[in-house]
């Protein structure tokens, strides 16, 4: 029997690696410039998922709204401060590169689908010894649309769209973006998730990501039958 490949997707944030402390330091920046307090990584998390733009835009308006109506002028401020050091306090979750190294060797296509900018993501799969894992990238200034448009993913994935397609990641819009793309869906439980996991579609929910390869061969028995 012809062995099948999965390609199996990932989102970054909150998926594979920790940034909220990260971004937290360069919403606090921008919040020092205006003499707001500062907030916490906990609070700034409920603002990750749509992109930066987004994330900039919850943080000023929940701080005491938007300056001068000019919400570009801090979106780019950010990202100065931000892309500067995108690594400064961000971390792979336990168990990744193992994980990940295990997922090779099923083997399976993996790629990588995140709401982040190319410049940062890739300094940040860089300097953390995870981009050689992955074959297929989707970022936030790849095309037009962000996630959950599927065209994210299947611009990750590129030709390799006809295979079965897995899709790994921990929030609302990943629940949203792997259903868009027809995607089984694995979702991480400590990320960045606004929702209690029973309302997210998926079809299994794990703690640890160790156990993603076995929940990969449930799915791939499953598409064999």
């Amino acid at each position: 029997m012809t062995t099948i490949t999965p390609n199996i997707l990932f989102d970054l944030d909150g998926t594979l690696v920790d940034s909220a402390p990260s971004l937290c330091n360069a919403a606090n920046f921008i919040l020092k410039q205006l003499n707001r307090p500062p907030i916490d990584v906990i609070t700034y998390k409920s603002f990750i998922g749509n992109g930066v733009l987004k994330q900039v835009e919850k943080l000023l308006v929940s701080t005491g709204g938007i300056p001068e109506n000019d919400l570009e002028k801090y979106f780019k401020m950010f990202c100065r401060r931000y892309e500067s050091n995108p690594l400064v306090s961000t971390t792979a979750y336990t168990g990744v590169v193992e994980t990940l190294k295990e997922l090779k060797s099923i083997p399976a296509t993996l790629a990588i689908c995140t709401q982040k900018a190319e410049s940062p993501a890739r300094a940040i799969l860089s300097g953390l010894n995870l981009l050689d894992y992955f074959e297929g990238f989707a970022f936030g200034d790849s095309l037009p649309v962000l996630k959950p448009d599927p065209e994210m993913v299947f611009h990750a994935i590129d030709e390799l769209r006809g295979r079965p397609l897995i899709y790994v990641g921990d929030s609302e819009v990943d629940a949203l973006t792997a259903m868009n793309a027809n995607a089984t869906f694995l979702l991480y439980k400590n990320g960045y998730r606004n929702k209690p996991v029973d309302e997210l579609l998926c079809y299994a929910a794990f703690d640890y990501h160790q156990d993603i390869p076995n929940l990969v061969r449930q799915i791939m028995g499953d598409f064999h039958k």
